[in-house]
Protein backbone atom coordinates (compact mmCIF):
# COMPACT_ATOMS: atom_id res chain seq x y z
CA UNK A 1 0.00 0.00 0.00
CA UNK A 2 2.92 1.94 0.98
CA UNK A 3 4.41 1.99 -2.41
CA UNK A 4 1.59 2.03 -4.42
CA UNK A 5 0.41 5.96 -2.56
CA UNK A 6 4.32 6.41 -3.54
CA UNK A 7 3.49 5.78 -7.37
CA UNK A 8 0.44 7.95 -7.15
CA UNK A 9 2.33 10.79 -5.31
CA UNK A 10 4.88 10.67 -8.14
CA UNK A 11 2.09 10.60 -11.21
CA UNK A 12 0.47 13.57 -9.89
CA UNK A 13 4.06 15.31 -9.66
CA UNK A 14 4.67 14.65 -13.04
CA UNK A 15 1.58 15.85 -13.96
CA UNK A 16 1.67 19.02 -12.51
CA UNK A 17 5.11 19.49 -14.15
CA UNK A 18 3.70 18.27 -17.50
CA UNK A 19 1.12 21.67 -16.63
CA UNK A 20 3.81 23.74 -15.56
CA UNK A 21 6.16 22.79 -18.67
CA UNK A 22 2.84 23.80 -20.90
CA UNK A 23 2.44 27.09 -19.50
CA UNK A 24 5.75 27.98 -19.34
CA UNK A 25 6.27 27.54 -23.16
CA UNK A 26 2.25 29.14 -23.65
CA UNK A 27 2.77 32.45 -22.26
CA UNK A 28 3.40 35.67 -24.61
CA UNK A 29 6.00 36.73 -22.79
CA UNK A 30 10.07 35.46 -23.16
CA UNK A 31 10.73 33.05 -19.62
CA UNK A 32 14.04 31.85 -18.74
CA UNK A 33 15.55 29.53 -15.45
CA UNK A 34 19.14 30.55 -14.36
CA UNK A 35 20.60 28.65 -11.46
CA UNK A 36 21.93 31.13 -9.14
CA UNK A 37 24.89 29.21 -8.49
CA UNK A 38 27.07 29.90 -11.62
CA UNK A 39 24.54 31.86 -13.56
CA UNK A 40 23.84 29.45 -15.86
CA UNK A 41 20.17 28.87 -18.12
CA UNK A 42 18.63 26.15 -17.44
CA UNK A 43 15.50 26.56 -19.45
CA UNK A 44 14.09 29.14 -21.64
CA UNK A 45 11.24 28.85 -23.34
CA UNK A 46 9.71 28.99 -26.64
CA UNK A 47 9.64 33.02 -27.46
CA UNK A 48 13.40 32.86 -26.42
CA UNK A 49 14.98 32.53 -30.07
CA UNK A 50 12.39 35.20 -31.52
CA UNK A 51 13.41 37.67 -28.88
CA UNK A 52 17.27 37.43 -28.77
CA UNK A 53 18.13 35.47 -31.92
CA UNK A 54 19.48 32.79 -30.05
CA UNK A 55 18.49 29.34 -30.31
CA UNK A 56 17.95 27.21 -27.22
CA UNK A 57 20.66 24.80 -27.70
CA UNK A 58 23.21 28.10 -27.62
CA UNK A 59 21.51 29.29 -24.20
CA UNK A 60 21.39 26.50 -22.30
CA UNK A 61 24.36 25.96 -20.45
CA UNK A 62 25.58 29.47 -20.54
CA UNK A 63 25.29 32.25 -18.67
CA UNK A 64 23.70 35.60 -20.42
CA UNK A 65 27.14 37.27 -20.39
CA UNK A 66 28.73 35.07 -22.08
CA UNK A 67 25.75 35.43 -24.67
CA UNK A 68 26.60 39.56 -24.44
CA UNK A 69 22.73 39.67 -24.69
CA UNK A 70 22.95 42.77 -21.77
CA UNK A 71 23.89 46.33 -23.78
CA UNK A 72 23.82 47.49 -20.65
CA UNK A 73 25.73 45.70 -17.87
CA UNK A 74 24.76 47.75 -15.29
CA UNK A 75 21.69 47.08 -15.74
CA UNK A 76 22.52 43.21 -14.98
CA UNK A 77 24.36 44.48 -11.82
CA UNK A 78 21.48 46.63 -10.56
CA UNK A 79 18.73 43.99 -11.15
CA UNK A 80 20.75 41.24 -9.23
CA UNK A 81 20.94 43.86 -6.60
CA UNK A 82 17.32 44.60 -6.27
CA UNK A 83 16.33 40.95 -6.63
CA UNK A 84 18.68 39.89 -3.48
CA UNK A 85 17.29 42.76 -1.44
CA UNK A 86 13.44 42.65 -2.33
CA UNK A 87 13.32 39.04 -3.31
CA UNK A 88 11.52 39.89 -6.56
CA UNK A 89 11.49 42.68 -9.39
CA UNK A 90 8.66 44.21 -11.24
CA UNK A 91 8.71 45.86 -15.02
CA UNK A 92 12.70 46.41 -14.47
CA UNK A 93 13.55 49.00 -17.56
CA UNK A 94 16.69 47.01 -19.55
CA UNK A 95 18.29 47.01 -23.16
CA UNK A 96 19.09 44.04 -24.45
CA UNK A 97 21.93 43.36 -27.62
CA UNK A 98 20.15 40.89 -30.48
CA UNK A 99 22.35 38.65 -32.15
CA UNK A 100 22.27 40.53 -34.92
CA UNK A 101 23.48 43.42 -33.34
CA UNK A 102 20.26 46.07 -32.91
CA UNK A 103 18.94 46.66 -29.64
CA UNK A 104 15.65 45.95 -28.29
CA UNK A 105 13.89 46.97 -25.35
CA UNK A 106 12.22 45.53 -22.45
CA UNK A 107 10.19 44.96 -19.16
CA UNK A 108 11.64 42.45 -17.26
CA UNK A 109 10.18 40.76 -13.85
CA UNK A 110 12.08 38.23 -12.10
CA UNK A 111 11.82 36.34 -8.73
CA UNK A 112 13.35 33.38 -6.66
CA UNK A 113 12.49 29.89 -5.76
CA UNK A 114 14.29 26.77 -4.91
CA UNK A 115 14.26 23.19 -5.91
CA UNK A 116 15.86 19.62 -4.69
CA UNK A 117 17.86 22.48 -2.61
CA UNK A 118 18.88 24.46 -5.48
CA UNK A 119 18.06 28.21 -5.97
CA UNK A 120 17.06 29.04 -9.22
CA UNK A 121 15.54 32.72 -11.04
CA UNK A 122 12.89 32.78 -12.98
CA UNK A 123 12.76 35.86 -15.42
CA UNK A 124 9.67 36.99 -17.53
CA UNK A 125 10.89 38.95 -20.43
CA UNK A 126 8.63 41.25 -22.25
CA UNK A 127 9.45 43.40 -25.33
CA UNK A 128 8.35 46.53 -25.24
CA UNK A 129 10.10 48.17 -28.44
CA UNK A 130 7.43 49.09 -30.29
CA UNK A 131 5.75 50.46 -27.69
CA UNK A 132 8.78 52.43 -26.80
CA UNK A 133 9.23 53.23 -30.48
CA UNK A 134 5.40 54.45 -30.43
CA UNK A 135 5.63 56.48 -27.11
CA UNK A 136 8.99 58.36 -28.23
CA UNK A 137 7.35 58.94 -31.98
CA UNK A 138 4.46 60.55 -29.71
CA UNK A 139 6.55 62.30 -27.73
CA UNK A 140 8.21 63.75 -31.21
CA UNK A 141 5.07 64.81 -32.41
CA UNK A 142 4.06 66.20 -29.13
CA UNK A 143 7.27 67.79 -28.95
CA UNK A 144 6.75 69.34 -32.87
CA UNK A 145 2.85 70.59 -32.35
CA UNK A 146 4.88 72.20 -28.98
CA UNK A 147 7.21 73.83 -31.13
CA UNK A 148 4.62 75.17 -34.01
CA UNK A 149 2.09 75.71 -31.36
CA UNK A 150 4.85 78.46 -29.85
CA UNK A 151 6.08 79.20 -32.86
CA UNK A 152 2.85 79.98 -33.93
CA UNK A 153 2.04 82.07 -30.53
CA UNK A 154 4.78 83.68 -31.38
CA UNK A 155 3.75 84.97 -34.52
CA UNK A 156 0.29 85.57 -33.44
CA UNK A 157 1.51 87.87 -30.56
CA UNK A 158 4.03 89.64 -33.22
CA UNK A 159 1.08 90.01 -35.36
CA UNK A 160 -1.05 91.50 -32.18
CA UNK A 161 1.57 93.72 -31.42
CA UNK A 162 1.72 95.03 -34.92
CA UNK A 163 -2.06 95.52 -35.09
CA UNK A 164 -1.90 97.12 -32.10
CA UNK A 165 0.41 99.89 -33.45
CA UNK A 166 -1.73 100.10 -36.77
CA UNK A 167 -4.62 100.78 -34.92
CA UNK A 168 -2.86 103.14 -32.49
CA UNK A 169 -1.13 104.74 -35.75
CA UNK A 170 -5.09 104.37 -37.40
CA UNK A 171 -6.53 105.87 -34.64
CA UNK A 172 -4.03 108.57 -34.41
CA UNK A 173 -4.65 109.36 -38.23
CA UNK A 174 -8.32 108.94 -37.77
CA UNK A 175 -8.56 111.61 -35.30
CA UNK A 176 -6.36 114.09 -36.73
CA UNK A 177 -8.61 113.60 -39.52
CA UNK A 178 -11.54 114.49 -37.79
CA UNK A 179 -9.81 117.59 -36.21
CA UNK A 180 -8.63 118.78 -40.05
CA UNK A 181 -12.35 118.46 -41.29
CA UNK A 182 -13.40 120.12 -38.14
CA UNK A 183 -11.07 122.94 -38.71
CA UNK A 184 -11.96 122.47 -42.47
CA UNK A 185 -15.96 123.41 -41.56
CA UNK A 186 -14.94 125.86 -39.47
CA UNK A 187 -12.99 127.46 -42.34
CA UNK A 188 -15.53 126.95 -44.83
CA UNK A 189 -17.70 128.99 -41.79
CA UNK A 190 -15.43 131.67 -41.60
CA UNK A 191 -15.52 132.08 -45.30
CA UNK A 192 -19.21 132.01 -45.36
CA UNK A 193 -19.89 134.51 -43.00
CA UNK A 194 -16.96 136.94 -44.79
CA UNK A 195 -18.59 136.63 -47.86
CA UNK A 196 -21.90 137.62 -46.25
CA UNK A 197 -20.21 140.48 -44.46
CA UNK A 198 -19.27 142.01 -47.32
CA UNK A 199 -22.83 143.04 -48.72
CA UNK A 200 -23.89 144.85 -45.40
CA UNK A 201 -20.00 146.35 -44.98
CA UNK A 202 -19.88 147.06 -48.42
CA UNK A 203 -23.30 149.18 -48.66
CA UNK A 204 -22.82 150.69 -45.63
CA UNK A 205 -18.81 151.89 -46.75
CA UNK A 206 -21.08 153.24 -49.97
CA UNK A 207 -23.01 154.90 -47.30
CA UNK A 208 -20.87 156.71 -45.52
CA UNK A 209 -18.65 157.84 -49.04
CA UNK A 210 -21.89 159.48 -50.58
CA UNK A 211 -22.61 160.96 -47.24
CA UNK A 212 -18.91 162.71 -46.63
CA UNK A 213 -19.29 163.83 -50.19
CA UNK A 214 -22.87 165.33 -49.09
CA UNK A 215 -21.18 166.65 -46.19
CA UNK A 216 -19.07 168.42 -48.08
CA UNK A 217 -21.25 170.13 -50.96
CA UNK A 218 -23.34 171.03 -47.47
CA UNK A 219 -19.93 173.06 -45.64
CA UNK A 220 -19.73 174.70 -49.17
CA UNK A 221 -23.49 175.40 -49.02
CA UNK A 222 -23.15 177.20 -45.83
CA UNK A 223 -20.06 178.86 -46.64
CA UNK A 224 -22.13 180.00 -50.45
CA UNK A 225 -25.13 181.22 -47.71
CA UNK A 226 -27.34 178.31 -47.10
CA UNK A 227 -30.55 178.14 -48.36
CA UNK A 228 -33.68 176.46 -46.95
CA UNK A 229 -34.18 173.66 -49.75
CA UNK A 230 -30.73 172.80 -49.23
CA UNK A 231 -30.81 172.06 -45.56
CA UNK A 232 -34.01 170.23 -45.95
CA UNK A 233 -32.48 167.74 -48.60
CA UNK A 234 -29.11 167.49 -46.32
CA UNK A 235 -31.62 166.31 -43.55
CA UNK A 236 -33.59 163.91 -46.02
CA UNK A 237 -30.70 162.49 -47.54
CA UNK A 238 -28.69 161.95 -43.78
CA UNK A 239 -31.51 159.97 -42.24
CA UNK A 240 -31.67 158.07 -45.48
CA UNK A 241 -27.88 157.28 -44.93
CA UNK A 242 -28.21 156.58 -41.53
CA UNK A 243 -31.74 154.64 -41.87
CA UNK A 244 -29.41 152.04 -44.56
CA UNK A 245 -26.26 152.46 -42.37
CA UNK A 246 -28.25 151.44 -39.33
CA UNK A 247 -30.02 148.30 -41.25
CA UNK A 248 -26.42 147.11 -42.68
CA UNK A 249 -24.70 147.30 -39.42
CA UNK A 250 -27.24 145.80 -37.67
CA UNK A 251 -27.04 142.54 -40.51
CA UNK A 252 -23.30 142.30 -39.79
CA UNK A 253 -23.72 142.34 -36.39
CA UNK A 254 -26.31 139.90 -36.82
CA UNK A 255 -23.96 137.57 -38.95
CA UNK A 256 -20.72 138.15 -36.08
CA UNK A 257 -23.33 137.19 -33.60
CA UNK A 258 -24.32 133.83 -35.36
CA UNK A 259 -20.39 133.45 -36.73
CA UNK A 260 -19.37 133.70 -32.79
CA UNK A 261 -22.30 131.81 -31.21
CA UNK A 262 -21.09 128.70 -33.63
CA UNK A 263 -17.62 128.90 -33.66
CA UNK A 264 -18.07 129.05 -29.83
CA UNK A 265 -20.15 125.26 -29.62
CA UNK A 266 -18.73 124.00 -32.23
CA UNK A 267 -15.11 124.43 -30.86
CA UNK A 268 -16.07 124.18 -26.89
CA UNK A 269 -18.73 121.55 -27.24
CA UNK A 270 -20.57 123.63 -24.14
CA UNK A 271 -23.47 122.49 -22.98
CA UNK A 272 -26.81 125.29 -22.82
CA UNK A 273 -29.96 125.50 -23.10
CA UNK A 274 -31.15 126.47 -26.38
CA UNK A 275 -34.16 127.06 -29.12
CA UNK A 276 -33.39 124.35 -31.92
CA UNK A 277 -35.16 127.23 -34.24
CA UNK A 278 -32.71 129.61 -33.57
CA UNK A 279 -29.84 127.04 -33.84
CA UNK A 280 -30.90 125.51 -37.08
CA UNK A 281 -31.23 129.22 -38.84
CA UNK A 282 -27.72 130.07 -37.45
CA UNK A 283 -26.13 127.12 -39.18
CA UNK A 284 -28.32 127.77 -42.43
CA UNK A 285 -27.32 131.43 -42.13
CA UNK A 286 -23.60 130.42 -41.47
CA UNK A 287 -23.66 127.99 -44.73
CA UNK A 288 -26.11 130.47 -47.20
CA UNK A 289 -22.87 130.85 -49.32
CA UNK A 290 -22.29 127.42 -49.81
CA UNK A 291 -25.46 126.51 -50.11
CA UNK A 292 -25.91 129.38 -52.58
CA UNK A 293 -22.96 127.85 -54.54
CA UNK A 294 -24.47 124.70 -54.51
CA UNK A 295 -27.89 126.18 -56.12
CA UNK A 296 -29.61 124.28 -53.58
CA UNK A 297 -32.55 125.78 -50.91
CA UNK A 298 -33.01 124.78 -47.46
CA UNK A 299 -36.62 124.39 -46.14
CA UNK A 300 -37.09 124.88 -42.32
CA UNK A 301 -39.89 123.85 -40.42
CA UNK A 302 -39.19 123.76 -36.69
CA UNK A 303 -41.52 125.01 -33.56
CA UNK A 304 -40.08 128.42 -32.09
CA UNK A 305 -40.98 126.12 -28.49
CA UNK A 306 -38.74 123.29 -29.00
CA UNK A 307 -36.51 124.08 -26.34
CA UNK A 308 -33.30 121.55 -25.72
CA UNK A 309 -30.66 121.11 -22.94
CA UNK A 310 -27.68 119.64 -24.82
CA UNK A 311 -24.76 120.77 -27.00
CA UNK A 312 -25.41 123.10 -29.61
CA UNK A 313 -22.20 123.05 -31.25
CA UNK A 314 -21.87 118.98 -31.98
CA UNK A 315 -25.74 119.64 -33.27
CA UNK A 316 -24.50 122.15 -35.72
CA UNK A 317 -21.58 119.96 -36.58
CA UNK A 318 -24.35 117.54 -37.29
CA UNK A 319 -26.18 118.96 -39.12
CA UNK A 320 -23.62 120.84 -41.57
CA UNK A 321 -22.62 117.73 -42.60
CA UNK A 322 -26.04 116.59 -43.28
CA UNK A 323 -27.08 119.67 -45.48
CA UNK A 324 -23.22 119.02 -46.94
CA UNK A 325 -23.69 115.64 -48.17
CA UNK A 326 -26.92 116.20 -49.35
CA UNK A 327 -25.23 118.98 -51.65
CA UNK A 328 -22.61 116.81 -52.63
CA UNK A 329 -24.39 113.51 -52.92
CA UNK A 330 -27.94 113.97 -53.89
CA UNK A 331 -28.26 116.58 -56.34
CA UNK A 332 -26.02 117.21 -59.51
CA UNK A 333 -23.76 119.89 -58.96
CA UNK A 334 -24.89 123.13 -60.09
CA UNK A 335 -28.60 122.25 -60.64
CA UNK A 336 -28.88 122.16 -56.80
CA UNK A 337 -32.49 121.28 -55.09
CA UNK A 338 -34.53 121.24 -51.90
CA UNK A 339 -32.95 120.34 -48.78
CA UNK A 340 -35.81 120.12 -45.98
CA UNK A 341 -35.15 119.99 -41.81
CA UNK A 342 -38.19 119.61 -40.08
CA UNK A 343 -38.54 118.91 -35.83
CA UNK A 344 -41.48 117.93 -33.95
CA UNK A 345 -41.96 116.90 -30.59
CA UNK A 346 -41.88 112.86 -29.51
CA UNK A 347 -43.57 111.57 -26.16
CA UNK A 348 -40.88 110.59 -23.26
CA UNK A 349 -38.86 114.11 -23.47
CA UNK A 350 -37.66 113.16 -27.34
CA UNK A 351 -37.60 115.17 -30.07
CA UNK A 352 -37.60 114.31 -34.16
CA UNK A 353 -35.50 116.02 -36.22
CA UNK A 354 -35.53 114.96 -39.83
CA UNK A 355 -32.51 115.84 -43.05
CA UNK A 356 -34.68 115.20 -46.10
CA UNK A 357 -33.51 116.14 -50.13
CA UNK A 358 -35.15 114.70 -53.22
CA UNK A 359 -32.13 113.70 -55.02
CA UNK A 360 -30.38 110.33 -56.40
CA UNK A 361 -30.59 108.33 -53.05
CA UNK A 362 -28.07 105.46 -51.87
CA UNK A 363 -27.76 102.13 -53.36
CA UNK A 364 -28.72 99.31 -51.30
CA UNK A 365 -25.39 98.13 -51.28
CA UNK A 366 -24.41 101.27 -49.73
CA UNK A 367 -26.80 101.94 -47.56
CA UNK A 368 -25.79 99.40 -44.67
CA UNK A 369 -22.07 101.17 -44.77
CA UNK A 370 -22.57 104.72 -44.92
CA UNK A 371 -22.05 105.14 -41.16
CA UNK A 372 -18.97 103.20 -41.35
CA UNK A 373 -15.20 104.96 -41.07
CA UNK A 374 -13.43 105.88 -44.53
CA UNK A 375 -16.54 104.57 -46.63
CA UNK A 376 -16.67 106.74 -49.42
CA UNK A 377 -18.39 107.15 -53.14
CA UNK A 378 -16.02 109.29 -54.27
CA UNK A 379 -12.30 108.08 -53.49
CA UNK A 380 -10.35 110.48 -55.03
CA UNK A 381 -12.91 113.37 -55.37
CA UNK A 382 -11.63 114.95 -51.77
CA UNK A 383 -13.93 112.83 -49.60
CA UNK A 384 -12.47 111.09 -46.41
CA UNK A 385 -15.70 108.62 -45.47
CA UNK A 386 -15.28 110.24 -41.97
CA UNK A 387 -18.48 112.89 -42.18
CA UNK A 388 -21.07 110.46 -41.64
CA UNK A 389 -18.92 108.37 -39.34
CA UNK A 390 -18.41 111.79 -37.13
CA UNK A 391 -22.36 111.78 -37.35
CA UNK A 392 -22.98 108.77 -36.12
CA UNK A 393 -21.11 109.39 -33.23
CA UNK A 394 -21.52 112.73 -32.11
CA UNK A 395 -25.54 111.50 -32.28
CA UNK A 396 -24.88 108.28 -30.50
CA UNK A 397 -22.25 109.21 -28.17
CA UNK A 398 -22.71 112.78 -27.16
CA UNK A 399 -25.85 114.32 -27.97
CA UNK A 400 -27.37 110.74 -26.74
CA UNK A 401 -29.81 109.72 -29.46
CA UNK A 402 -30.10 107.55 -32.31
CA UNK A 403 -29.59 108.18 -36.63
CA UNK A 404 -31.31 106.20 -39.15
CA UNK A 405 -31.30 106.51 -42.84
CA UNK A 406 -34.05 105.66 -45.22
CA UNK A 407 -33.39 105.96 -49.31
CA UNK A 408 -34.49 105.22 -52.58
CA UNK A 409 -32.54 105.54 -55.56
CA UNK A 410 -34.25 108.12 -57.63
CA UNK A 411 -36.38 109.19 -55.03
CA UNK A 412 -34.31 110.75 -52.24
CA UNK A 413 -32.94 110.35 -49.08
CA UNK A 414 -34.10 110.83 -45.22
CA UNK A 415 -31.94 111.50 -42.12
CA UNK A 416 -33.65 110.78 -39.11
CA UNK A 417 -32.43 112.09 -35.42
CA UNK A 418 -34.27 110.91 -32.54
CA UNK A 419 -32.75 113.09 -29.48
CA UNK A 420 -33.48 113.33 -26.00
CA UNK A 421 -34.28 117.25 -25.09
CA UNK A 422 -31.77 116.29 -22.36
CA UNK A 423 -28.62 115.26 -23.31
CA UNK A 424 -26.42 112.86 -21.18
CA UNK A 425 -25.22 114.82 -18.07
CA UNK A 426 -21.64 114.27 -19.14
CA UNK A 427 -19.72 114.44 -22.75
CA UNK A 428 -18.48 110.29 -22.75
CA UNK A 429 -14.79 109.79 -22.85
Amino acid sequence: MESEGNLLGTGEARKREAILAKVFDLVPDTLTITRVADGRFVEVNGNWEALTGYPPEEAIGHTSMELQVWAVPEQRTELLAQLRRDGEVRSFDVTFLHKQGHLYYCKVSASLFESDGEKYMLLAVQDVTRQRAAEMEIRELNQELEDRVQRRTLKLEQANTELAHALETLQHAKDELVRTEKMAALGSLVAGVAHELNTPIGNGLTVASTLEHKISAFNQAMADGLKRSVLDQFVTDTRNASAILSRNLTRAGELVRSFKQVAVDQTSAQRRKFGLQEVVSEIVLTMGPTIQEGACTVDTSIASDLVLDSYPGPLGQVLSNLISNAMIHAYVPGQGGVIGIHARALERDEIELTVRDQGRGIEPANLKRIFEPFFTTRMGQGGSGLGLHIVHNIVTDVLGGRIDVQSVPGQGTTMTLRLPRTAPVALPR
